[in-house]
């Protein structure tokens, strides 16, 4: 029996609008094309699933109309309309994924393990689009005006990374973009690690993927922002008795009961034998964690895929999702950082954002001029957009401007900033008044290095 015309025959009897928001024509057989798209015409036009008299009426001779004659004689069993769709998506996805996997093959010899690894992951991932049909028709029955409070506040996510730009949107929803711009060494990363703490410290879990950096980098910054000890000093392992201890209490917290440890080292001071103990004899806490992915081929498929497994594990704890940046992900059939592939990762980024109901955050590149870099297009998936702005050292200052705000009305204000600890404080100051002679951020001439502060730290 053919499915594609069970499902149509369906349709048309029952005008289930449930299933025609889910059916796409990729799923249906190539005789039923032209049908389906006299059907969405039609429901463009009048805002209802045609009846089959109605097709008659204005296919009369057409070519579709032998097509529609041909339906009405086709014997339907005795099941819903929602389990014959989901029959006409499951023949979909085997033969889709039978054609992908026939290509993987092919060239499964010349891949090492991790090539095989995400492969496979872009093939789930591109069944997973083609198949997408989780869009819902709501009626106003279905949906809430008047909410309880702790049920808002449940869908909202407080980012810390300024009091009044929470205040002022009551934190950002779930399933949001939000994408932050900045010159190279601007400190778009340093704004990303002090997001990624201020999750843990409120108690939520974040996932970290970095591209530039390495998993070590990457900790070595966060664990200076969250035990607010000098940076330098940490990786170079010239802390001062109390910052020492500062970052013991700071990697203590991360494990489950381990106050322990803290005695255990008051006792010994000594700090490897510290976390050793730490790390073999307490476990990390159940909820609330740091997760880093370092990775120098990120792709949408390993995103994807990794923030599936932390999910299932977190919940709704996990609330936000780095990926440090978006300039430098690598697309799946790209090989270039052109402006189309780029437009194409954003949009990736937010349908992965709504996917598991996550704040998702990436910083990217702007030129001189303050636009994006490749295209202003990346934007277009973003619900906010900033711009950053550090300051020269002296001023310990750096600034947020939007440039994109969903909803709301757009905002500037001036943090302060350790740039020692690199830690950004959620107070508002007033801007510092730019001096004619600032150094800028990144490589002032062609042969300069770019650096990773706007000045040489």
């Amino acid at each position: 029996m053919e499915v594609s015309a069970v499902v149509l025959n369906k349709l048309l009897s029952e005008q289930d609008l449930e299933v025609w928001s889910k059916l796409k024509l990729v799923f249906l057989d190539p005789a039923y094309s032209s049908l389906y798209t006299v059907i969405s015409k039609h429901y463009e036009k009048y805002g209802a699933i045609p009846s089959f008299d109605d097709l008659e009426v204005s296919l009369r001779d057409g070519p579709a109309s032998k097509t529609l004659a041909t339906l009405r004689l086709t014997e339907v069993p005795e099941v819903s309309a929602e389990v014959a769709l989901d029959a006409l998506i499951d023949n979909y996805t085997q033969s889709e994924t039978i054609k992908l996997l026939d290509k993987f093959v092919d060239k499964l010899p010349i891949y090492d393990t991790n090539e095989i690894k995400d492969n496979l992951a872009s093939i789930a991932l591109t069944i997973e689009e083609k198949t997408h049909t989780s869009e819902k028709v709501f009626t106003m029955a279905d949906m809430m005006m008047f909410r309880h409070p702790d049920d808002v506040e449940k869908e909202r996510v407080y980012l810390g990374l300024n009091n009044t730009f929470d205040s002022v949107l009551g934190g950002v929803a779930r399933q949001e973009l939000i994408l932050i711009g900045g010159k190279r060494g601007s400190g778009k990363s340093i704004a990303s690690s002090n997001l990624f703490i201020n999750q843990y410290e409120a108690g939520n879990s974040s996932i970290y993927f970095s591209i530039e950096m390495t998993a070590q980098e990457t900790m070595e910054r966060n664990l200076a922002i969250l035990a607010n000890v000098n940076l330098q000093n940490l990786k170079q392992g010239k802390l001062t008795d109390e910052e020492v201890l500062r970052v013991v209490k700071a990697r203590a917290g991360m494990f489950q009961d381990a106050g322990a440890s803290i005695d255990e080292f008051l006792r010994h001071r000594d700090r490897y034998k510290f976390e050793e103990v730490l790390v073999r004899n307490f476990t990390l806490k159940s909820d609330n964690q740091m997760i880093i992915v370092d990775d120098r081929d990120l792709t949408i498929a390993s995103i994807d895929l990794h923030i599936g497994k932390m999910k299932s594990k977190f919940g709704d704890k996990l609330k936000v999702v780095i990926v440090d940046y978006l300039n430098q992900i690598v697309l799946e059939g790209s090989s270039t950082y052109d402006w189309q592939p780029q437009i194409e990762v954003s949009k990736k980024l937010k349908n992965l954002a709504r996917k598991y109901e996550v704040v998702m955050v990436s910083p990217y590149q702007i030129d001189a001029t303050g636009e994006a870099r490749f295209a202003k297009g990346i934007l277009d998936a973003a619900d906010i957009a900033l711009v950053m702005e550090a300051h020269d050292k002296e001023k310990q200052a750096i600034t947020f401007e939007t440039t994109k705000i969903r909803g709301g009305k757009e905002m500037k204000f001036t943090c302060p900033i350790d740039w020692d600890s690199l830690r950004i404080s959620p107070q508002s100051i007033e801007a510092p008044e730019k001096k004619e002679t600032v150094k800028k951020a990144g490589k002032a001439k062609a042969d300069e290095p770019a650096t990773d502060l706007p000045w040489d730290a």
